[in-house]
């Protein structure tokens, strides 16, 4: 019997505990960090009229993230991002990235909310030009551009949600080329 009191009143007592901290995590009282990755496609293209030359081709891309939620509608967050090597028939490339950028969200219910983010990419590339039996070129570029995008975000839990988004980059290079990103990421909120 006694020990039925105690199961019980532990229960309880857990019970109220839980929704104590449930109140506190939506009120949202200062603000929370999170942590996620992803895994996505992108697809890559430019022309060069100057050298009579085009590219295009789609690739994958790995990201992990670091961001504060100040509030449930504004976050910041940093980004690495490592797009695989793309290729077309004489040329090949591979981007890597960091970027910055803040998320406005608009939540449509507890669990679920569509956000737009923007921000600045800081970006490194290798681009090779194959050149037959002349051999090959390559080159380093480098540069920072501003990006945007969209997403849709659910809350499985109060720490674990699950984000698809589309990012657009327009890198201010010689051959403008453009990368557009679609993606997946799981994330955990401290």
């Amino acid at each position: 019997m006694i020990k039925a009191i105690s199961l019980s009143a532990l229960s309880l007592a857990l019970l109220g505990f839980n929704n104590a901290a449930h109140a506190d995590i939506t009120e949202m009282d200062s603000p929370r960090i999170y942590t996620g990755i992803g895994y996505g496609q992108y697809s890559f293209e430019f022309e060069d009229s100057e050298n009579d030359t085009d590219f295009d081709d789609d690739s994958q891309m790995l990201k992990g993230y670091i961001g504060t939620q100040f509030n449930k509608y504004l976050s910041l967050e940093l980004a690495y991002q490592n797009f695989d090597e793309v290729s077309d028939i004489d040329s090949k490339a591979e981007i890597d990235g960091v970027s910055l950028a803040a998320r406005l969200a608009a939540p449509i219910t507890d669990s679920f909310s569509v956000y737009a983010k923007g921000g600045w990419l800081e970006w490194d590339a290798e681009i090779e030009q194959d050149l037959g039996e002349l051999g090959s070129i390559s080159a380093d570029s480098d540069g920072g551009d501003v990006f945007y995008g969209a997403g849709v975000e659910y809350a499985f839990t109060t720490n674990m949600q699950v984000r698809f988004e589309y990012e657009r980059y327009k890198l201010e290079d010689d051959i403008d080329p453009d990368m557009d990103v679609a993606s997946v990421s799981f994330q955990y909120m401290f």
